[in-house]
């Protein structure tokens, strides 16, 4: 969040359109942002600023409030001036700050420290509205809005909130492909399949060898027939119906070698691969994504996975048709004229010899095609996503000239490609004519030599020659082709290897049904990192919440607050101790089985394109009639029915025709549907306005009784009346008491952080 306010800063704008940068951080950071940045002495106090917030307690900071309502402005004026009014702003801040004081008139612990989030519980607003927020309406410099819906955090500012985050460097492989990538592909396509394909290239081979051979014999017979003068034992319709059927015959296995290639062969493996990739992202840990951009994977399962899918298939296919016109020709000149073989080792040595220059060029260029395509799509992926912070800075040029940088790169090198192959091309085609031209000279050298020849059987070697020229050139080309192709499968297979999170399931280790029974949650000794290399996230955190316990989880921003949940769900994994489920190691058990038992409402809601159904139950485990009494209790059931097709109304992707608030109250209802002994609410409420925080939290009170909570939240008014409070700091366990005891203690963290909240917005 920070790193976008610099970043917003520094562009020097003469209008800041904020949108709720104060959600979710703590009361603290919150403080230092209004007073630094944004307040009537911040650094943009000479610039116009619209702050779009839920944060009332800044409201009296601010030149003109702006209240929306379903998209229309209900009312607009000063804050004075709405205090006086007695309207909807004015209703919207009482509600807010008798929200905040029912939660500290059920709190029995402020009779040492009198808690208020935002210091205005016990004020009335009807009669002192200067007192309410302290400051006259003189102070203020410039204009803000307050928004009355729902309003949702930039992903973009929590992404660069993570310090953290190296983006890794693209691997690319050097030298000759290895074998072990060939035999990925056979075994994707199936041994058996391969072997019905090998047996057709064979009686391919067999059936061109025995048409040329035949048609031989038939030129010869006619031959001899005419200089005899005598009639032929067979008419022309016997040679022709004997190569006819040769005819049918290769006819016949050329279509069983496409069937088996295309539709047994190329489909299974390009669905093993596709299957193998994604099982090994799917897998992978939450460290991969961290570094490597979406751009790269994007990258990898469209254009390497396309290569695998067609390029490859179409090159073995044109491998086997030159592999079978070359063997065939040379039986024929084996047959016919052995000698002539002499001059094939030496042609096809040059051939191979130009043929491995080439390849070594070939194969690296095409690596580097693949590496260089990858930043386009992750700039592109980049830009559509920030695509109005460009405009609002004007970067469209910017980011145009980076995208035909990164497109230029990329041509550069497809270029290069479309060379060396004529380069290659007008070599082989030359060793082709010297073939050619030894035949001829060799056919002409016996007929002088013996002063008589067989002119079919001439015709036959010539001919011959003239497939082996043009079938070596295209065999070459197919054979480095088949090993550029093999560069994808290589990127393919690296993803399909990719390190994995532990399993999902382990059968010899599998929890009892009902577990964990009673919901006592236990970190021993616990220590953690989010990937190799990095420090600890948490360190040493040894603590225990017993059986329906109602534990409020605070700290700074970074502290490691949100370290924990991660830990608990196993999306990190241990560096040291454990964390015990009603006394079992989670650890001993697959992934699946622990996730499944446990809840979380998130942060950010995550939905997904798909039905409001699939959302609340993808695995369609429960009934029509509980998914409808858990919207009943979420106060979406009403929603929901009035939209087509009730529960099969379509969700858009990451639920953008839901607001925040819904989406939010979409997480309850599948929580509620799952109903699992421990709920985690990882700042549930940070972002949504505070009638939907009402509902929520009397929802998961009414509930979730009998289970245990664990409530991360930076609004400590949401964590003030749970059994206990767990403080992190610095990834430590710093303090874990009642709210009572903590607050007793006038030199607990958790006594300064509520301090400074009443001071921050005092």
């Amino acid at each position: 969040m920070r790193v976008s306010l610099a970043r917003a800063v520094y562009s020097r704008a003469d209008v800041y359109i904020l949108d709720d940068p104060l959600a979710a951080v703590d009361s603290h950071v919150s403080k230092h942002i209004f007073t630094n940045v944004l307040g009537p002495k911040g650094i943009l106090q000479s610039r116009a600023r619209i702050l779009v917030t839920n944060a009332v307690q800044y409201l009296n900071n601010v030149d003109n409030i702006v209240m929306l309502c379903d998209g229309e402005i209900i009312e607009q004026s000063s804050f004075v001036q709405a205090m006086e009014k007695q309207r909807e702003i004015f209703e919207f801040i009482h509600r807010h700050f008798e929200d905040a004081q029912s939660s500290s008139e059920n709190s029995s612990m402020l009779s040492d420290i009198e808690y208020a989030e935002n210091g205005l519980g016990k004020i009335d607003c009807r009669n002192s509205s200067q007192q309410l927020l302290g400051r006259t309406d003189t102070d203020a410099t410039n204009g803000a809005a307050v928004q009355s819906g729902d309003t949702t955090l930039s992903g973009e500012d929590r992404q660069t909130e993570d310090v953290g985050r190296i983006i890794s460097a693209e691997s690319r492989r050097k030298g000759k492909v290895a074998w072990s990538t060939y035999s990925t592909y056979v075994n994707a396509s199936g041994k058996g399949n391969v072997t019905m394909l090998y047996i057709g290239f064979l009686l391919a081979v067999i059936g061109d060898v025995c048409a040329n051979m035949w048609l031989k014999y038939w030129s010869s017979s006619s031959t001899d027939t005419s200089k005899s003068n005598l009639t032929s034992t067979h008419s022309p319709f016997y040679y022709l119906y004997i190569y006819g059927g040769i005819g049918l015959f290769g006819a016949a296995i050329s279509l069983l070698k496409a069937l088996v290639l295309w539709t047994r062969c190329s489909i299974r493996a390009s669905t093993v691969v596709h299957q193998n990739m994604l099982t090994g992202v799917i897998r992978s840990p939450m460290s991969f994504f961290d570094t490597t951009p979406i751009g790269r994977i994007l990258n990898r399962f469209s254009s390497d996975v396309e290569s695998c899918d067609q390029e490859l298939s179409s090159e073995i296919s044109n491998l086997m048709d030159s592999l079978a016109q070359i063997l065939s020709a040379l039986a024929i000149i084996a047959i016919t004229i052995p000698h002539l073989l002499v001059i094939t080792p030496l042609l096809a040595y040059a051939s191979r010899y130009y043929q491995k220059l080439y390849i070594k060029s070939s194969r690296e260029l095409r690596r580097l095609y693949s590496t260089t395509r990858s930043p386009i799509f992750a700039q592109f992926h980049e830009s559509a996503a920030g695509i109005t912070t460009i405009r609002a800075y004007s970067q469209q040029s910017r980011f145009i000239t980076e995208n035909e940088y990164r497109i230029g790169q990329n041509i550069r090198v497809d270029n290069a490609s479309l060379l060396l192959d004529q380069w290659l091309a007008m070599r082989l085609e030359t060793i082709g004519n010297f073939l050619k031209l030894g035949a001829a000279v060799n056919a002409i050298a016996t007929m002088h030599r013996s002063g008589t020849g067989d002119g079919s059987l001439i015709g036959v070697v010539i001919s011959s020659t003239f497939v082996i020229s043009g079938a070596t050139n295209w065999l070459m080309r197919t054979i480095s082709d088949i090993e550029v192709c093999m560069t994808h499968l290589e990127r393919a297979a690296e993803y399909a290897a990719l390190p994995a999170e532990a399993a999902n399931i382990i059968e010899d280790c599998r929890p009892k049904e009902v577990w964990p029974e009673k919901g006592m949650v236990e970190f021993r000794n616990y220590s953690t990192r989010y990937r190799n290399g990095l420090d600890l996230a948490l360190k040493d955190m040894t603590f225990r919440v017993m059986p329906r316990q109602k534990v409020g989880i605070v700290g700074r921003t970074g502290a490691g607050k949100s370290s924990l949940t991660l830990a608990l769900f196993r999306i990190i994994e241990a560096a040291g101790g454990q964390i015990l489920l009603d006394g079992e190691d989670i650890s001993k058990y697959g992934l699946f089985d622990v996730r499944s038992k446990l809840s979380i409402i998130p942060q950010d809601a995550v939905l997904f394109a798909g039905t409001v159904r699939e959302n609340l139950d993808p695995f369609n485990n429960y009934s029509d009639q509980e998914i409808w009494r858990v919207l009943e209790q979420a106060n979406l059931a009403e929603y929901i029915r009035n939209k087509h097709k009730g529960l099969e109304f379509m969700v858009a992707q990451n639920g953008s025709n839901f607001s925040a608030g819904q989406r939010q109250l979409i997480c309850l209802a599948r929580a509620l549907l799952k109903h699992a002994k421990i709920l985690v609410l990882d700042e549930a409420t940070a972002a949504i306005d505070n009638t939907t925080d009402v509902i929520i939290q009397q929802t998961i009170k009414r509930e979730f009784k009998d289970c245990t909570v664990l409530t991360i939240a930076h609004r400590l008014n949401t964590v003030i009346d749970s059994d206990m409070v767990l403080v992190v700091d610095e990834g430590r366990l710093a303090e874990y008491d009642t709210p009572q005891n903590l607050l007793a203690n006038k030199q607990s963290i958790f006594t300064k952080l509520v301090e400074e909240a009443q001071n921050s917005n005092a």
